[in-house]
């Protein structure tokens, strides 16, 4: 056969399939232009003189990584659909006289033609708007500076390569199909699993394990370490867990409501579970995948957009004072030198100091396990991370010059102080190592040595130094190097100002030879500003992508049970069933779980949000008021999203059943 006549059997089926052909095509040119416009930013070298541009270039680097994995996984799943709905083409195609090669080489047509389309019209989008993104950068970031727009052949080459590889795969996997399926299955190959399914009950109860184990983890979690380290855990067991629910766990519910006489022998609700149930085999795995997306958006948008909001939150947080000096391991002489410095250098500049807090104590590593705190062995795993925190060990000394405040301890007792007043030390004792001492919760003061930590702390506050030296060998530590020590100073100044006097207080203490180092507020903003701002525009970009992904299985999932329902609902009608009878069944047939992903997708979202806040601290990000309120709102939006999406797609699923 001539070449020429498969390139242009090719040309004519794209054509003839536009309807199922054009939203996959638009979604890889949509995949390209994010992915060029991503990797065109990660090349930008103006970035690498600015402030703040470590940040940006990790986060778009991750960004590239991130859009590049997802465009493989959702483009070959995409094109599942596409196979399923050709196969009765390409066995028409052989009963006419074709060979299993020459439809090879349409399809290999076929996959060059929208190759190169989603490959030229992505870039050529990503060009026009590349400039665009770039510039909404630097205005969620706050970078100054002057910036080119180079055109980057690696940018394009990367590209290029990422779409050859997924259409690559996407060819051999069509491939495959045609070479493994004969002539009358290639026809019949979308109506294959008509056969109503049973719903495994082994399924059902491996769904509610990993999905339960997956909310255990959530629920159960107390630290930010720990959250960081079983977030990917969680994840991955909520995701089994909602495929199992979804493929065993829809076909029970559909039985359900088929063995409800009253619900099922209505004309809308007959119907429609008697459609759905044949097939919700081989949907479930859709309404699954839409779940879990829809998990994705919710949490990315909400998280992004927090983060950005609460950038004041933040910095006051990681920098609880204009200007911070911090210093470990250190003597009281040390600190007393390190003060007659400071004191020196605000005199000699003669500026005022609004307030100071002067923190000192000594640091531990723990773990607690009720009121016991005791030293960790060998390295930590995930159930020790549960138990993993850190002390602070004070005298009332300590304590006053920290506070200002006087505290009375009797002897062998220790005043506990949780780091949040919205902890609590439910217990009477406190046992160090293998000592036992009275405890008195204190919860009236909230204290932070180093701004937010990582790993939760409590702090300890004993009478004297003898008693601190007590606790200290009881945890194994018969001597120390010194203490850790914070010293905080606000001023009545402009941010030039706070940056000037804490950058003379800096040289100051460097030119005594003191190993502390000095942070200020102000200076840091521009950073921390520029990481929020890159995370907001790389959860945009994801949010956008997942939010297509969903939309994209959504229509193809109406599409698919509009051409399997076409026929039935014809004969329906043959025998007396009106077009406004056929609307209501296809109304309640997709409601009856359209729905449902949504459903789930909220409460995954909510069973997230502390486990979540808990990864946050870790960007130093606490209000969780401002979290609940942009997760609220993400929801609502989402939601008139979707059903604008289920409006769209029923239309299209009753103009295929009408036709």
């Amino acid at each position: 056969m001539n070449k020429l006549l498969y390139a242009k059997l090719a040309a004519s089926n794209l054509r003839k399939n536009r309807q199922n052909i054009l939203p996959y095509l638009l979604s890889c040119i949509g995949t390209v232009m994010m992915f060029f416009i991503m990797a065109s930013i990660s090349e930008n070298e103006g970035l690498n003189e600015l402030y703040g541009a470590d940040y940006i270039t990790t986060i778009t680097n991750f960004g590239v990584f991130i859009i590049g994995l997802f465009s493989v996984v959702f483009l070959i799943y995409s094109n599942s659909f596409l196979v399923k709905r050709r196969k009765r083409e390409y066995g028409l195609f052989h009963i006419l006289g074709m060979e299993k090669k020459h439809i090879a080489f349409i399809l290999f047509f076929e996959s060059l033609y929208m190759g190169v389309i989603a490959l030229a019209a992505g870039v050529g989008l990503g060009i026009l708007l590349y400039r665009l993104m770039f510039l909404i950068l630097v205005k969620l970031t706050g970078i100054e500076g002057t910036f080119q727009f180079h055109f980057y052949g690696s940018a394009l080459s990367d590209t290029a390569l990422l779409l050859a590889a997924i259409y690559l795969i996407n060819f051999l996997l069509g491939l495959r199909q045609i070479q493994k399926s004969e002539p009358i299955e290639l026809l019949k190959g979308d109506q294959f699993g008509e056969k109503e399914p049973k719903a495994k009950v082994l399924s059902v109860l491996a769904g509610l394990i990993t999905l339960g184990a997956g909310y255990y983890l959530a629920v159960t979690c107390e630290s930010s370490l720990e959250a960081f380290t079983t977030f990917f855990v969680a994840v991955v067991l909520v995701g089994i867990g909602t495929h199992f629910l979804f493929s065993s766990g829809s076909i029970a519910l559909l039985k359900a409501m088929k063995r409800n006489k009253r619900y099922y022998y209505k004309l809308n609700h007959f119907t429609g579970i008697s459609g759905m149930l044949y097939r919700m085999k081989q949907n479930a795995a859709g309404l699954a995948n839409i779940c879990i997306l829809s998990t994705g958006v919710l949490l990315v948008v909400s998280i992004t957009v927090c983060l950005w909001a609460g950038v004041e939150n933040a910095l006051e947080n990681r920098y609880p004072a204009q200007v911070t000096i911090q210093g470990n391991d250190m003597t009281d002489e040390q600190i007393e030198n390190g003060l007659q410095v400071i004191r020196q250098s605000i005199s000699d500049q003669g500026v005022d100091l609004e307030d100071t807090a002067d923190a000192r104590a000594i640091y531990a590593t723990v773990y607690r396990e009720g009121n016991s705190f005791s030293v960790p062995e060998g390295s930590a795993d995930l159930v020790q991370l549960r138990s993993y925190q850190g002390i602070y060990l004070l005298t009332l000394e300590d304590y006053t010059r920290w506070t200002g405040k006087a505290l009375f301890l009797e002897k062998g007792t220790v005043a506990v102080m949780p780091e949040s007043r919205k902890d609590s030390f439910p217990y009477d004792t406190v046992q160090i190592g293998g000592r036992t001492w009275k405890a008195e919760e204190k919860t009236d003061d909230v204290m932070q040595m180093d701004g937010e930590d990582v790993i939760e702390s409590t702090y300890l506050i004993f009478r004297d130094d003898g008693e601190v030296q007590e606790a200290l060998n009881d945890l194994g530590r018969t001597q120390y190097l010194g203490k850790s020590w914070t010293y905080y100073m606000n001023f009545d100044l402009s941010q030039e100002e706070q940056i000037e006097a804490g950058s003379k207080i800096r040289d100051a203490l460097s030119a005594a030879g003191l190993n502390v180092w000095v942070e200020i507020r102000e200076q840091e903003r521009p950073g921390v500003q520029a990481m929020y701002g890159a995370i907001l525009f790389f959860g945009i970009f994801v949010g956008l992508l997942f939010l297509m992904a969903t939309v994209m299985i959504i229509y193809y999932k109406q599409i698919s049970e509009g051409y399997d329902d076409r026929k039935r609902f014809q004969i329906m009608q043959k025998v007396g069933m009106s077009k406004r009878e056929v609307k209501q069944c296809i109304h309640s047939q997709v409601l009856t779980v359209f729905f449902l992903p949504l459903i789930t997708a909220v409460i995954h979202t909510m069973v997230a949000f502390p486990f979540v806040l808990k990864i946050m601290r870790m960007l130093n990000f606490s209000n969780e008021y401002l979290f609940m309120a942009a997760t609220g709102v993400t929801i609502v939006v989402f939601a008139v999203v979707y059903v604008l999406v289920y409006a769209v797609t029923a239309r299209s699923y009753y103009n295929i059943v009408e036709e």
